[in-house]
């Protein structure tokens, strides 16, 4: 017999004890601690492969009782917010694709392409809403060792719309807070501008959208830290469509000012509005690296929504923003 069999045999609580093991770590895996998930990331992602397998990834949305958190997609009416034109009365649909999918480059979207900027990037949650799904909108995250440097929300029709919404649509750029706002030559019947802001991270309320909302929520579950601010820049095109209607696009891209693989700001939370980016050298640069980076990546986000894009197999050019650190 061996030591291993003896053991066995002779010590019932090590019995107990191994089995305790394997029992407690299914269960930390099934039900983990939020700190836990906090403090060990890669631990976030295994339960969330462990959740999906099990269809039971999808945090409900704050304020939508009517999704599912059952399964990977559940209907939902999320209040309108930037983009949300016309949002009825009736359910949409949201879905929380596994977040170890990666994606670069271009990612086919509404029917058009979306230019990524540099890295790798992660579908964390995406809709479909509208009298007949004609809305669609898609959030990625990209991470640099673990924690976000960058979020994407883009929002788009897949077919007309009534023309109600074009001033919510432009609202963000013609916003008094702003840090930088302008309208971008455009074709006719058309218009397409700019504008940067900061989005504070640590409110419940991210944004007016419950699909943003909801998808920093999941981001937060899953354990992936961000700095308490990000500096968003957005792209805005609006096409007047021949029934009378309106198709558009907008993409806003939210970046880390931390400090490279940390969630730790180098200044005070006030240095980021827009009256405080003038006491902050640092935010001053930021800022204005993200305005010059912005205005460059919109002919590129055009022509995607023009599907004229080719794929690279590298770094498209431009496509490196500020919070990119290779």
């Amino acid at each position: 017999m061996s030591a291993a069999s003896r053991l066995w045999h002779r010590a019932p609580l090590w019995r107990f004890a191994l089995f305790g093991l394997i029992f407690f770590s299914a269960v930390t895996v099934l039900y983990p601690a939020q700190w836990l998930l906090h403090a060990f990331p890669p631990f976030a992602r295994l339960t969330h492969k462990v959740d999906h397998m099990l269809g039971r990834d999808v945090p409900p949305a704050a304020g939508t009782p009517g999704e599912t958190a059952s399964g990977e997609t559940g209907e939902a009416t999320p209040p309108a917010g930037p983009g949300d034109t016309n949002a009825p009365a009736g359910t949409g649909m949201a879905a929380a694709p596994p977040i170890d999918s990666e994606l670069q480059d271009i990612l086919p979207f509404a029917g058009r392409q979306l230019p990524l900027p540099a890295g790798v990037w992660h579908p964390v949650v995406t809709t479909q809403d509208g009298p007949h799904g004609e809305l669609t909108s898609n959030v990625l995250v990209r991470t640099d060792r673990g924690v976000v440097t960058g979020v994407i929300i883009a929002r788009a029709t897949t077919a007309s719309v009534p023309p109600d919404g074009v001033g919510e649509i432009e609202a963000p750029c013609h916003d008094d807070r702003d840090y930088m706002r302008r309208v971008l030559p455009s074709a006719s019947h058309s218009t397409q501008c700019v504008a940067t802001y900061s989005t504070i991270t640590v409110s419940d309320n991210v944004s007016g959208s419950a699909t943003i909302n909801w998808a920093f929520k999941r981001l937060h579950v899953l354990g992936f830290p961000m700095p308490p601010v990000l500096v968003s820049a957005l792209w805005s095109h609006i096409v007047q469509a021949p029934d009378n209607g309106i198709n558009f696009q907008t993409v806003e891209i939210a970046l880390s000012p931390a400090d490279p693989g940390t969630a730790k700001l180098s200044t005070s939370l006030d240095d980021w509005s827009k009256q405080g980016t003038g006491r902050s050298p640092f935010t001053s640069h930021f800022v204005s690296a993200v305005n010059e980076w912005i205005s460059g990546w919109a002919p590129t986000l055009l022509q995607g929504y023009d599907g004229a894009l080719k794929p690279v197999s590298g770094p498209r050019p431009g496509s490196a923003d500020p919070a990119w650190h290779g």
